[in-house]
């Protein structure tokens, strides 16, 4: 055996196996990796096998693990499992979470490696999962097929959370002979207008799918759920792949009427944000590991044509959630441009949670999400900030819930924001929800009261949700609201993030009027802001987005 470094790791290499000491995270001087001396992965070969241990410590980086692939290798398995090391039984809160990823011979930094990612979902020897693998012509759940080209490989494992005593793992590498040809990639027509006429549409931003969960629907499945719930555009938001981005095509051409609008979800280990929009050139998600960067991936994905949305950020806050949803509070704040932020989760997952969604051994509880609160307390603080963001909400769903009671709770389109927009269109809708013109219904279509919300002055100027009006402090605004389906619910005005007024709602065609002033006192760069919420017993029913009043 022979004793090599890389990139700060110890290695030993033998015939077969290699031995992984804990490393670094931190890009060596001159910001390349160094030379990387890696054991041969042929069909003709053994199994490789890494082993290494992990510590608290070592909780949020990555471990690239590489290995040569040699002419002839037709398909790649990995497999990897984890044992935790203390004497006492973990708990959700305190277990070990281990993420799996590949990268092919265009390198770890380079978009054009990307083969894959599955987190800590699939690949499980100590599960007795069946290996992930990537070939030329197919490739499992979150992964790509492509030619399998000799060179350097790198399997990735991310050490997402440790339990207090540490952890030992072990990644397995296969390499076999396979043919195929790879198919031809069918993106979506990011042009494609499923309605030609203006209107409310329905769409739950936050969706996960085939590539998501190895139980989750076909496509097939997915559309049929979609329909049920009565969306119109699908935001289909996978864990960090964009494996999807080539295929769904065919899928836009059987359901012309719908919208399917591709996009990724970027796990971080400090907070989740989403892509809306294929973005090719832009895959990296590893957040402090090298100089990788969740504000630079912003600026790219902005760049290629995205909306970029923060995904539930303050949902299970640490230090105590943070073993039992690795990175899903958003503690990024300082590291992006919050001028440049489309949309925020105002509400991620069901309305009414249970003990199983919150982690808490209370039999029998369902309460309103405790997160919906603290999220609309953040997306208010940013809008008095000065920050202009659409307040959106996403299900989160994987489409595996076990019955239709379930999925009307916590499936797809469980929550929805209706947006106006003059067409069923990806540029109509990018338009309106740039400009606010949305609202959350928690419960879904179906179960959801409708709302409408205006503003007039004296000298004509008109607007809905998201929109600025120019007024002088003391100058009345007429504020008209309307609600459908809500009788015996209440109705709530907010100014700068605080109610000042609570109405009963009456009827099921219910409207309010009322005269509002602009609040200097309290305003910030956006004016005084006016929004309206809707209420029952047991939760908020609908969300609106601000109403802008600015001094001229």
């Amino acid at each position: 055996m022979r004793a090599i470094r890389i990139a700060g790791v110890s290695m030993v290499l033998g015939t077969a196996a290699l031995v992984h000491g804990c490393g670094s995270s931190a890009l060596p001087p001159g910001g390349e990796p160094p030379p990387v001396d890696a054991a041969l992965c042929s069909p003709q070969a053994e199994a490789l096998e890494f082993h290494g241990a992990v510590t608290p410590a070592d909780a949020k980086t990555y471990r690239m693990l590489p290995f040569e692939v040699t002419a002839g290798t037709g398909r790649i398995e990995l497999s990897y499992q984890w044992t935790e090391s203390g004497v006492l039984p973990s708990t959700p809160l305190t277990a070990t979470t281990l993420d799996l990823g590949l990268w092919d011979q265009h390198g770890y930094r380079s978009a054009e490696g990307f083969r894959g990612w599955s987190g800590s979902r699939q690949g499980r020897i100590d599960n007795d999962q069946v290996p992930v693998f990537v070939e030329a012509a197919q490739a499992e759940r979150g992964y790509l097929p492509g030619a399998i080209e000799p060179g350097v490989w790198s399997a990735e494992l991310g050490i997402a959370a440790v339990a207090p005593e540490g952890a030992e793992w072990r990644v397995k590498v296969e390499c076999k002979a396979a043919a195929g040809v790879t198919p031809a990639n069918d993106p979506v027509d990011a042009g494609h207008v499923a309605r030609i006429v203006p209107g409310w549409y329905h769409g739950d931003f936050h969706m996960h799918a085939y590539h998501s969960n190895p139980n989750a629907p076909d496509w097939a499945g997915f559309i049929e759920q979609a329909r049920a719930a009565q969306l119109d555009f699908l935001m289909v938001t996978e864990y960090v792949t964009g494996a999807h981005w080539r295929t769904l095509g065919a899928v836009q051409r059987a359901n012309p009427d719908l919208l399917i609008w591709p996009g990724r979800e970027i796990i971080t280990y400090f907070g989740h944000a989403t892509t809306h929009g294929e973005t090719p050139g832009v895959i990296d998600y590893r957040h402090g590991f090298e100089d990788v960067t969740l504000g630079a991936i912003q600026l790219r994905a902005k760049a290629a044509g995205a909306l970029f949305q923060i995904n539930h950020p303050t949902s299970f806050p640490g230090p105590v959630f943070a073993n039992f949803c690795r990175g899903c509070e958003f503690t990024l704040g300082d590291q992006i441009d919050w001028d440049t932020v489309d949309t925020i989760e105002i509400l991620n997952g069901p309305v009414m949670a249970t003990a199983a969604d919150l982690g808490v051994p209370v039999p029998g509880l369902q309460i309103e999400n405790p997160f919906m609160s603290t999220a609309l307390n953040l997306w208010d603080e940013q809008l008095r900030q000065g920050h202009r963001i659409t307040g959106v909400s996403g299900s989160d769903s994987k489409g595996v819930e076990p019955d239709q009671a379930e999925r009307e709770r916590r499936g797809y389109g469980s929550s929805v924001t209706a947006v106006y927009a003059e067409s069923l269109s990806r540029a109509a809708l990018t338009a309106a929800i740039q400009a606010g013109h949305a609202y959350v219904r928690t419960r879904g279509v179906a179960r959801s009261p409708t709302l409408e919300f205006s503003a007039t002055t004296a000298d004509g100027q008109s607007g809905i949700f998201g929109d600025t009006l120019k007024v002088a402090e003391d100058v009345p605004v007429a504020l008209h609201v309307r609600v459908g389906g809500a009788q015996g619910q209440s109705l709530h005005y907010l100014r700068d993030g605080r109610v000042v007024a609570i109405v009963p709602i009456t009827s099921d065609d219910f409207e309010d009027h009322r005269e509002v002033l602009r609040e200097p006192s309290s305003e910030g760069p956006l004016g005084t802001i006016w929004r309206i919420e809707t209420r029952d017993l047991a939760s908020r029913t609908t969300l609106g987005n601000p109403v802008f009043l600015q001094a001229p």
